[in-house]
């Protein structure tokens, strides 16, 4: 009785307490690991779990891509990783996965076609940004973005920055993590990645006309990323110098653009789709299957459309005969990005 009333009051299923879960083991990489407090990394990590066992049992019917996260001889020690190497590995990652010198107009479908899970959670809170994870038990890694900033580019950042992790710091064992300069570096290391990885050098400096604000503008709708991250930018790549860069980091306060910039509110916020099509190929292929497959899980309809970040209301089945084909190997075409 009390395990049932327990049940009750979290939404779950009395199956939930007996299930046996995947569980974080590794490291886990968090955007705001700082400030982050411990009970958010705790309620954030759970529902990494509950995507891992969701995206275990998908793996059973869909067949993912493969994984094509690109590996590099990069030195052991993180201290040993220099900003010459961070930009190399970020342009031979973008030759591995086939990409031109320009913006990458998609980078959440970029990732998820690489093998990447990518979703989207509601934080609560304003201290977490994004966080990413290697699942050994699912053979896949996982990327999770807040749902709560509604800001395109600094969302497409946070996956860039969780992509160089992914790359730069697979290795890194936790105990690095609770050495404060320790993850001071590989953030500064994932977010030189990240700026390399969306505004490729040479491509980019042609198309800055002036080292203005209004400059920045300008490119921001076609490249998607803050006007913040190309004066860092211009900064890292040297051609812009402390004084000129102090007075536009200056002239961007004063402008009130620190928590808002231009054109935020314009463009779209990119959406993990992947998962989201794997539950409606199951769906529309097996409708009296696709309930009981749903059944399974100890959480309700609406618990896993958050988990997963479904559009709400996706998990109820349509109406189908009794006929149902068997469960199959289901196989996507490769998005484009």
């Amino acid at each position: 009785m009390v395990l049932a009333r327990i049940a009750e009051v979290l939404n779950l299923s009395v199956s939930y307490f007996m299930a046996d879960m995947p569980s974080v083991a590794a490291t886990v990489f968090y955007r705001s690991f700082a400030s982050a407090l411990a009970k958010y990394r705790l309620r954030a990590e759970r529902r990494l779990e509950w995507l891992m066992a969701i995206t275990e049992e998908l793996q059973k019917f869909i067949d993912f891509p493969d994984v094509a996260i690109p590996q590099f001889d990069l030195n052991s020690e993180i201290v040993d990783l220099n900003d010459e190497e961070i930009e190399e590995v970020a342009g031979k990652t973008r030759k591995h996965w086939g990409l031109a010198d320009g913006p990458i107009s998609d980078i959440t479908r970029l990732a998820e076609n690489q093998g990447v899970v990518v979703a989207r959670h509601f934080f609560d809170t304003d201290r977490l940004d994004a966080f990413s994870y290697w699942s050994n038990q699912c053979s896949n890694p996982f990327v999770v973005l807040s749902n709560d900033k509604n800001c395109a580019a600094r969302s497409r950042f946070d996956l860039a920055h969780e992509l160089g992790h992914l790359i730069l710091h697979r290795n890194i064992k936790g105990y690095s993590l609770s050495r404060n300069a320790d993850f001071k570096l590989i953030e500064r290391q994932a977010n030189r990645f990240a700026g390399a990885l969306l505004l490729p050098a040479n491509s980019f400096l042609r198309e800055v006309h002036s080292l203005t604000l209004d400059c920045f503008v300008s490119l921001k709708r076609r490249w998607k990323v803050s006007v913040a991250l190309m004066i860092k930018r211009c900064e890292d790549l040297g051609v812009l110098d402390d004084e000129r860069g102090q007075r536009l980091w200056i002239n961007l306060g004063r402008r009130g653009w620190r928590k808002s910039e231009p054109l935020d509110d314009e463009i779209e916020v990119e959406q993990p789709n992947y998962i989201a099509r794997c539950f409606e190929v199951l769906r529309d292929n097996d409708a009296n299957g696709f309930k009981a497959f749903i059944e399974t899980f100890p959480w309700s309809a609406s618990e896993i459309e958050a988990i997963a970040g479904l559009p709400e209301g996706m998990l109820t089945p349509k109406t189908m005969s009794d006929e149902s084909p068997e469960p199959r190997i289901i196989r996507f075409p490769s998005a484009v990005y």
